[in-house]
C-alpha cells in the first residue's frame, strides 16, 4: 500500500464503531428486551430503541475487528512481526491491564452507591439490592467487562506472529478474486461459529477465551488483514453496496422479529447455555452474519469515499475515541441511575445519558489524557503544541 491516505478513513471509521457503543449501550435501557436484567433499564421503554441497539449490534464489532486486522497487517509490513506486536501489546494489551481493575472498581463504586441511593431501582438493580443484603449471596463472576476486545485482540496479535513466521499461503489472491461469489459465499464461514450462541451476539467476557470468538471476530480479523494486502477490493465492492444495504436491512428485519421480545431473568440464566442446534438455530445465525458482513463492508465502500479526510477536528475526535469506549460505561451507567429518580420523558434520558457520556469523555480527554502519559499510551507521543 503506497498512500497513506487510505489510512484516514480506516481511522475515522475505527473511532465510529468506538463512539456508537456509547449509543449502543445507551439504548439498551430504554429497549423492552433486557427491560428485566439491565442494570440501568428505565421504566418507559421503546421498540424502537432494541431495533437501533441490536441493528448496530450487527456490525459494530465486526467493522471494529475488521480494521483491527487492517492495522494490524500495516504495522507488520512498517515494523516486521515482532515490531507490530510490540507496538500492539503496548497500545492494546497494557492499556487493557491498567484500565481493566479501575473499570471493575468503578462498577464497585458506583452500584453500591446506586443500591444506597436510588429509590426508583430497576428490576436488576432491585435484585442487587436484594443480593447485597444477603451475606450469603454469591459474588457476581470476574470478568473482561466492556474491555473484552482488548483480550481478545491480544490473542488475535500472537496468533497473527505464528501465522505470519510459518505460513506462506496467499490465500487472499483466491479469497478476492470475485467480490460477488465473496460476498454471497464467504459469509456461511461464520455461521458454524454462531450457530453456538444464542442471538443477539453475545460478548465474550470471560477470562477463558471463547473458542466461539476465535472462529466470529478472528474471522473478521482475518479479513481486515487480506484487505490491506488487497485494497483494491474495496473499490471492487462498490457495485455491490446497494445489494449489500437492502439485503441487510431486510435480513435485519427477519432476524429481529425472530429474537425474544422480552429476556427475563430466568431467560438470562438459560442463555448461558449454548442452544439446541435446529434449523430455526441456523437461519438465525445466517441472518445476523449476513447482516454484518454486508453493514461492514458497505461501511468500508462509503467509508473510502466519503470519510478519507484528515481535518484536524476529526483527528481529535478519532483520538479521542479510544479513551471514550474505555471509561464510557461506568460513567453512561452512573448518569442513568441519576436518571432513574426522574420525570424526564425516555428520549431525553438517552439523549442526556448518551450525550453527557460524550461530553464528559472528551472533557476528561483533553484535560486528564491528551498532552499525557495515558494519551501517550492510547494514541502513541505527540508534539506539544506550540505557544503563541
Amino acid at each position: 500500500m503506497s498512500s497513506m491516505s487510505r489510512v484516514h478513513y480506516m481511522d475515522n471509521l475505527r473511532a465510529f464503531a468506538m463512539l456508537l457503543g456509547v449509543l449502543f449501550h445507551a439504548a439498551l435501557a430504554y429497549g423492552p428486551m433486557l427491560s428485566q436484567v439491565w442494570p440501568t433499564a428505565a421504566h418507559e421503554n421503546s421498540i424502537a430503541m432494541d431495533v437501533f441497539a441490536y441493528f448496530s449490534h450487527t456490525f459494530r464489532m465486526p467493522l471494529f475487528f475488521i480494521l483491527a486486522g487492517f492495522f494490524a497487517a500495516l504495522l507488520t509490513k512498517k515494523y516486521g512481526s515482532v515490531g507490530m506486536i510490540k507496538n500492539r501489546l503496548s497500545r492494546v494489551t497494557l492499556p487493557f491491564v491498567i484500565f481493566l481493575p479501575v473499570v471493575i472498581a468503578s462498577y464497585v463504586i458506583i452500584f453500591g452507591w446506586a443500591i444506597e441511593n436510588i429509590n426508583n431501582k430497576s428490576s436488576m438493580l432491585q435484585m442487587m439490592s436484594f443480593m447485597a443484603q444477603n451475606p450469603d449471596a454469591p459474588s457476581p463472576p470476574l470478568t473482561t467487562t466492556h474491555l473484552w476486545f482488548l483480550y481478545n485482540l491480544t490473542f488475535f496479535y500472537l496468533l497473527t506472529l505464528i501465522i505470519v513466521k510459518w505460513s506462506k499461503w496467499d490465500w487472499g489472491s483466491q479469497v478476492f478474486k470475485s467480490p460477488l461469489t465473496f460476498i454471497l459465499v464467504a459469509p456461511m464461514l461464520l455461521v458454524p461459529a454462531l450457530v453456538t450462541q444464542h442471538a443477539p451476539i453475545p460478548a465474550p467476557e470471560q477470562f477463558m477465551p471463547q473458542l466461539w470468538s476465535f472462529g466470529f471476530y478472528g474471522l473478521f480479523y482475518l479479513l481486515g488483514w487480506g484487505l490491506y494486502q488487497y485494497p483494491a477490493f474495496i473499490e471492487k465492492l462498490s457495485p455491490y453496496r446497494w445489494f449489500m444495504l437492502i439485503a441487510g436491512v431486510v435480513a435485519y428485519v427477519v432476524f429481529f422479529r425472530l429474537m425474544p421480545s422480552s429476556i427475563s431473568m430466568e431467560d438470562s440464566l438459560a442463555l448461558m447455555s449454548p442452544p439446541d442446534f435446529s434449523l430455526r438455530q441456523l437461519g438465525i445465525a445466517a441472518l445476523e452474519v449476513y447482516v454484518g458482513v454486508y453493514m461492514s463492508l458497505c461501511l468500508l465502500v462509503w467509508g473510502q469515499r466519503y470519510a478519507d479526510v484528515r481535518h484536524s477536528l476529526v483527528k481529535f475526535i478519532a483520538d479521542s475515541s479510544y479513551w471514550i469506549y474505555i471509561i464510557h460505561l461506568p460513567v453512561l451507567w452512573f448518569i442513568q441511575f441519576k436518571l432513574l429518580d426522574t420525570k424526564f420523558s425516555m428520549l431525553t434520558q438517552f439523549a442526556m445519558s448518551s450525550l453527557g457520556t460524550l461530553f464528559i469523555g472528551l472533557l476528561t480527554y483533553v484535560v486528564f489524557v491528551k498532552w499525557t502519559p495515558i494519551g501517550w499510551l492510547l494514541n502513541g507521543r505527540r508534539a506539544a503544541p506550540k505557544s503563541e
